[in-house]
């Protein structure tokens, strides 16, 4: 059975990237190691970083869409394609090495990140240097 993202960052199926990033700001701040030490807070950590690794990017969350759309149309959940069970295994694997990312950075660091480079929570991870070059090309091209 897949697991409903939208109700884990608490947005509607219809929300925008900003609906979702704030959404993701304000749980992912109560459950990090900063401000949560409670042994649950992990496992709910880790979960968000897999809600948000998928919604807030474009290709996934349509994927993921049609796949949920598969999971909960009928009264009788269907089975998703065997490619489909292995995207999403791999999309929860890859939410993992980054919620261990996340969870040994500094909170502050990681929303930083988020609020002045737009980069998304895990852009420093992925394609840090085409970002700040992109950010660096749209700042020269406002001259």
């Amino acid at each position: 059975m897949i697991t409903d993202y939208y109700s884990i960052l608490g947005v509607t199926k219809d929300a925008n990237l900003e609906t979702i990033k704030k959404a993701f700001r304000k749980e992912i701040a109560l459950y990090h190691p900063e401000n949560n030490k409670a042994p649950e807070a992990r496992e709910k950590f880790d979960v968000l970083i897999e809600a948000f690794n998928v919604l807030s990017n474009k290709k996934k969350r349509e994927a993921y869409d049609l796949m949920l759309e598969k999971s909960f149309s009928s009264t009788v959940p269907m089975v998703i394609s065997q490619k489909e069970e292995e995207t999403y295994e791999d999309w929860k694997k890859e939410a993992k090495k980054k919620s261990k990312k996340s969870w040994e950075s500094d909170l502050t660091d990681l929303l930083l990140l988020d609020l002045f480079f737009d980069v998304g929570i895990f852009g420093m991870f992925d394609d840090f240097g085409d970002i700040i070059g992109d950010t660096i090309g749209d700042v020269f091209d406002l001259f």
